[in-house]
């Protein structure tokens, strides 16, 4: 069997603390062809210091400390400095199934695939549950691998369940967009998955453990920075790669701004925000493509209620979601009358 070196990245900013744990894991693979690149972006925290003790575990992982430059820099980082044949990218707050990359191998190879793609658990309050139950692996063509990577349901973004090819990274000038704060690992794999002929997902292969506990489980749980309105950005750029080729794609995409718009939105009142520019710019993207959102049968009847009341009145949106002393009956009324509120 000819030899195939994976590299794992893990991009650490100010995560230090939860390394040694992933580190755990990472070193307890069962498939041994691999090294670890550990990217330290900047940290504030100690958490370089962190990084380089965990490089003195084994002669396969190699530390960089690099300035601050965000995320999709420190993955491209660890993109210019792979030896892997493929590689992938773990969360340093998360850990690995002991046949994480031998089980991601085993996909690719058993069905001939150009991505691979596994299963993965959520940890929340002190357990794991299933991401996806039903378990039925799933072949799919470029068309419909994008499809699925647009469902929320599905294998999503994610960067630390799928296992690229260095291969195709290379030859197509990949990297991850760093104009882009949140969901840069969304655009990265539309951009890598129009490439492919065949992607296999096993959702019964839970490989990876994804660490909620860690982040805000909502979106609701921390005021809108400048980071996560960049990441609007994302579906833009998706719905106008998709434009000629994947229609149904531009407006799925088109639908997903309008709805993180429309979450923005409430945040925005939520945290008191005193910012016109940005609340015109959520409240123009959240109705210039409510259309796209309308038909998108992604989204309960009850959601799309709310999205017409926004439509109308963003601060009336905000005060029904909140209290929820307003039925969505009464709603459903509102929004069909001519009232400016």
């Amino acid at each position: 069997m000819v030899k195939i070196m994976i590299t794992m990245v893990f991009s650490v900013y100010n995560t230090g603390e939860y390394l040694p744990k992933a580190m755990d894991t990472a070193l307890a693979q069962t498939y041994k062809d691999y090294e670890i690149i550990i990217v330290d972006d900047g940290s504030t925290d100690g958490s370089g210091d962190i990084c380089d003790e965990q490089a003195k575990r084994a002669d396969n992982i190699r530390v960089f400390h690099k300035p601050n430059g965000g995320l999709s820099s420190a993955r491209n980082f660890g993109i210019e400095h792979a030896n892997g044949d493929f590689i992938i990218f773990p969360d340093p707050d998360d850990w690995l199934d002991p046949k994480y990359l031998e089980g991601l191998l085993e996909i690719r190879e058993k069905h001939s695939a150009d991505l691979s793609v596994c299963g993965h658990w959520f940890f929340e309050n002190g357990s794991d549950y299933l991401w996806n139950e039903n378990g039925r692996e799933v072949i799919l063509d470029a068309a419909g691998a994008l499809d699925h990577l647009m469902q929320p349901a599905s294998f999503c973004g994610y960067a630390w369940n799928k296992l690229y090819s260095m291969k195709v990274i290379k030859e197509n000038g990949l990297r991850f967009d760093t104009e882009l704060g949140m969901a840069q690992d969304v655009h990265f794999a539309f951009r890598y998955l129009r490439l492919c002929k065949r992607v296999a997902y096993e959702p019964g292969r839970p490989l990876y453990h994804y660490n909620r506990d860690t982040v805000g489980v909502t979106t609701y749980d921390s005021p809108l920075t400048p980071r996560k309105i960049s990441g609007l950005k994302t579906y833009l750029k998706i719905a106008e790669l998709a434009h000629d080729e994947y229609p149904e794609i531009e407006a799925e995409s088109l639908g997903i701004l309008s709805d993180t718009a429309l979450q923005y939105l409430y945040m925005y009142y939520y945290f008191k925000m005193k910012d016109p520019e940005t609340f015109a710019l959520l409240r123009g993207y959240q109705k210039k493509y409510f259309n796209y959102f309308l038909a998108s049968p992604s989204y309960s009847k009850q959601r799309k209620i709310l999205g017409r009341v926004a439509c109308k009145s963003p601060r009336l949106y905000y005060l029904m979601f909140q209290s929820k002393r307003v039925s969505f009956d009464a709603a459903r009324k509102l929004t069909g009358k001519k009232r400016k509120i």
